[in-house]
């Protein structure tokens, strides 16, 4: 806790206080922000300056009014939310910020059209009942939004330390540059330079916490709209109710079955039941392996029936505790026929890849995009990837003939071939679409 200060001390003696601050931020608990946070004095031989809980500032610092109420922020934080599930970034390079007490290094993050609502909503409803707040949120709104790494840096030491950051960054630039020539599937870049563990994915943030005086007060959870207290923000048990309830929002878990009148063909990838590491590296939205598996597996049934044709394309399990893949399809509905994956173990009837045609194309489905034959022309649907390269390997890439049927990119739920095909003939030439969700709110799909 916070030790109180002499000035504290007698501010409370006399009956004087200085105003209340509060600032409006979401905390980001990510295994791999985490890491890169608490390593990078390291990674820079930097001394001076501190290191912050991650977290992502939404507005403030600012004061209210005299005679403002301090719970009307909390309704004004609620309405700016509604309909919100989850807010969401893209992780950037490297900035240097400048301030009273010196530099500080953070990650640009740009932001979804969530988050802008949110802020925007803020600035007009909560601006006018500041009595002061910083020049960057004042109408219209100029925030540059970031995540620090480290701050309070001594203005003698900031430039060597943002020249190896510059150094690191463009190293992992040029590496980039590499695979993107020679047609590799990134991996090296996200172990040089300022990188944090894990994929390319959206970094999504569930919660908005309101600091006053510098502390936790409460922390609104976006997905079941309503409002935490301190005990209960911190409680990590409440994380899987406000994953879930996002999961179901966003339908990544079916609660019931939507099977389809008629036998369908369905495809996905990279299942990886079993393997609790999978929801860190790729960011899913699940607490355990077990909750995840169980998902997965509802999902699917509640999507397949039992004469439907599934073609599986690799990575079903994995991890030393996770069972044999037999248990798995024993659980499974539909005709599988199952490719090899890289971390599939040996499977009686699986095969490297299948050629299919439905609905006059051609499609080769293989599980690793990158051992596609030179010679071959068409559409191809693979996994391997994940999330981990969503510029190239997006859920449909135009330009490539490419679909990504990782499980991250179709709402981990096997998806028919009768809506892919749909998507193929309506997108224009070169054009891609990151995510199955993308393609059905982009386009009217074939349920």
């Amino acid at each position: 806790m916070r030790r109180t200060g002499s000035r504290t001390r007698r501010a409370a003696r006399t009956g004087r206080r200085r105003p209340v601050t509060f600032l409006v931020i979401s905390r980001i608990p990510d295994p791999g922000i985490s890491s890169l946070v608490t390593s990078f004095p390291d990674l820079v031989r930097v001394r001076s300056g501190e290191s912050r809980e991650p977290h992502v500032t939404i507005f403030g610092p600012f004061g209210l009014l005299p005679g403002s109420l301090e719970y009307s922020l909390l309704d004004h934080i609620r309405e700016a939310g509604n309909g919100i599930a989850a807010i969401s970034f893209r992780i950037g390079g490297p900035l240097q910020l400048r301030g009273r007490n010196g530099a500080a290094i953070a990650l640009s993050l740009a932001p979804d059209e969530n988050l802008v609502s949110l802020y925007h909503h803020l600035i007009e409803a909560v601006g006018p009942e500041t009595g002061w707040c910083t020049w960057i949120d004042r109408p219209p709104g100029s925030r540059i939004f970031h995540l620090s790494l480290r701050i309070s840096i001594s203005r003698q030491e900031a430039p060597d330390v943002w020249k190896q950051i510059r150094e690191q960054h463009d190293a992992a630039v040029m590496i980039r540059e590499q695979a993107d020539a020679t047609g590799m599937i990134r991996d090296q870049e996200k172990r040089t330079g300022f990188h944090a563990a894990g994929c390319d994915a959206p970094l999504t943030l569930f919660r908005i916490a309101v600091l006053r005086r510098g502390t936790l007060w409460r922390e609104f959870d976006l997905a079941q709209e309503v409002w935490l207290s301190r005990a209960e923000a911190f409680n990590p048990g409440l994380w899987s109710t406000t994953r879930r309830e996002f999961r179901k929002r966003e339908g990544l878990q079916r609660v019931h079955q939507m099977h389809r009148a008629t036998a369908g063909r369905f495809v996905i990838s990279d299942l990886h039941f079993g393997h609790t590491n999978i929801i860190r590296y790729c960011r899913r939205p699940f607490s355990s392996v077990i909750e995840m598996d169980a998902v997965l597996l509802d999902n699917w049934n509640f999507t397949v029936r039992q004469d439907d044709e599934v073609i599986y394309l690799g990575d079903l399990r994995y991890g030393r505790g996770a069972p044999p893949a037999t248990h798995f399809l024993e659980r499974l509905h539909g005709e599988v026929t199952s490719i090899i994956g890289n971390h599939d173990d040996p499977l009686p009837g699986a095969i490297p890849s299948v050629m299919v045609t439905h609905q006059g194309l051609p499609f080769l489905c293989i599980h690793d995009p990158g051992m596609v034959p030179e010679d071959y022309q068409g559409w191809v649907i693979h996994g391997h990837v994940h999330n981990n390269d969503l510029d190239r390997y997006p859920f449909i890439n135009g330009e490539t003939k490419t679909i990504n049927v990782s499980a991250e990119l179709v709402n981990y739920t096997p998806v028919s071939l009768d809506e892919i095909t749909e998507f193929i003939r309506a997108i224009r030439p070169g054009e891609k679409v990151v995510t199955l969700k993308e393609a059905r709110v982009r386009y009217a799909p074939v349920r």
